[in-house]
């Protein structure tokens, strides 16, 4: 989602999209005014409200043209996420959502990051654990365990603060369902005679359920349930710790 989540119903349908704005957020009202902040494959740049008492600079690479990003505002730094024109040490955050599963070489990613932060500075990456493809061609990687994070992060010299997952076997029910609804849809069109209306008829009963029952049912379940082995994502905050390994 590329808006933050403001109203109830955009919390009801995107509940993914607000925890992560929450993480964003919290990291926000840490830094002290002034602090340099990137926001890497900022799309939108619609974290910019969070970081009014910061430099707030943006970096994408600009090139992906469909519905999920509009750049609705100038990019800062447009280039490769791996190779921003930035001095090292100069930032002291960098926050990167939901960019991770579109980039070649994530690894490069992190050390890029490493080099571009001060020692101490702050470093906030949200990527899918699980999630269909999109924004195509540019999706390289289906998500990340946190097990990828504990191994790559301290090798790239970060200090992990915090690995929170997001959602959980409701959730990613929930999503995948809608999923396979328009999926549905879509192989409807290519239908013809009885067979067509037979699948309209059996989509339409199944509408009410898969977009308004489940989505207030299942996600009741993560707490009991839990997340550890299924959530939709994962929200990573770490400290640059020490030179670039």
């Amino acid at each position: 989602m590329d808006k933050l989540v403001t109203t109830r119903a955009e919390r009801f349908w995107s509940p993914d999209a607000y925890a992560r704005d929450e993480c964003v957020r919290k990291l926000a009202e840490r830094l002290p005014s002034g602090s340099r902040v990137l926001d890497a494959g900022a799309g939108a740049s619609k974290y910019r409200p969070f970081f009014n008492h910061c430099r707030y600079e943006t970096q994408d690479f600009c090139q992906y043209k469909g519905p999920l990003v509009q750049y609705l505002q100038p990019i800062d730094h447009v280039c490769d996420v791996a190779a921003i024109p930035l001095s090292d040490g100069c930032l002291d955050a960098v926050i990167c959502t939901e960019v991770l599963e579109h980039v070649i070489d994530p690894m490069a990613v992190l050390g890029e990051f490493a080099r571009l932060l001060k020692p101490g500075g702050k470093l906030l990456l949200t990527a899918p654990l699980l999630s269909y493809l999109h924004m195509e061609p540019y999706h390289y990687y289906g998500g990340f365990t946190r097990y990828w994070y504990e191994y790559w992060l301290p090798k790239k010299g970060f200090l992990i603060e915090s690995i929170t997952a997001i959602g959980g076997p409701g959730r990613s029910f929930v999503i995948f369902g809608q999923s396979f609804y328009q999926s549905w849809s879509a192989a409807e069109k290519n239908s013809h005679g009885i067979r067509r209306w037979c699948s309209k008829a059996f989509r339409a009963l199944a509408k009410v359920p898969l977009h308004y029952g489940f989505p207030w049912l299942f996600p009741k379940f993560d707490e009991w349930l839990g997340n550890r082995q299924i959530c939709t994502g994962y929200c990573v905050r770490a400290i640059r710790e020490q030179k670039t390994p």
